[in-house]
């Protein structure tokens, strides 16, 4: 990695993990202009950022104490996935970086409920569960409009996107680009460890 880049990358981790910043984009801008670095600055990406985070995660609680939060986010992402597939007779995955247990920079969950169900049920239900109140969005994917509901709780950002029954098909695809991208059924994260 280009030296000025590096050092670009880990002041933007420290932005975040200080609370400074409130996303990576906005830590990666501000790192550099703190730095003297100006337009033409080797800019990083979201992943070199993400990297120094988690060493800095791993540093401040030790290998055994990043592990143990990792789990504990998986464990909430696995409890709302089965209360989700029983209130609504659906099948939830776990997408994204999260399904890897990646969660630095932000620990965010995202869920894809495949039913037929009423968003404001899935809020409701979320809410009964001890979410804080959720904010709603509709977003454009490969397949149409979608809504996706916002929420949080225990510090840990939850985002619900109800999908369509017929959209599992393409389930391992990243609904907005069309990319690959990772998903861990219900089942497969009651079983596996994507963080060892």
């Amino acid at each position: 990695m280009n030296v000025l880049r590096d050092r670009i990358a880990r002041r933007a981790a420290a932005l975040l993990a200080g609370g400074v910043e409130p996303d990576i984009h906005h830590a990666i801008k501000q790192a550099a202009f703190t730095l003297g670095f100006s337009r033409g600055a080797p800019i990083p990406t979201e992943s070199e950022v993400r990297k120094h985070l988690q060493g800095m995660a791993q540093e401040s609680l030790g290998d055994a104490g990043y592990r143990a939060g990792v789990q504990g986010i998986l464990a909430l992402a696995a409890e709302l996935m089965d209360l989700l597939e029983r209130g609504f007779s659906g099948t939830t995955l776990l997408a994204g970086r999260g399904a890897r247990g990646h969660f630095d920079g932000g620990a965010e969950i995202h869920i894809r409920l495949y039913a037929r169900a009423e968003l404001s049920e899935i809020a409701q239900l979320l809410v009964d569960v001890g979410c804080e109140e959720p904010s709603f969005e509709t977003i454009e994917t490969t397949h149409g409009r979608a809504n996706r509901i916002r929420t949080s709780m225990d510090g840990v950002t939850i985002v619900v996107v109800r999908c369509l029954p017929e959209w599992w098909s393409d389930h391992e695809h990243d609904l907005v680009t069309a990319r690959p991208t990772a998903t861990r059924t219900l089942k497969a994260l009651r079983h596996d460890d994507p963080s060892a």
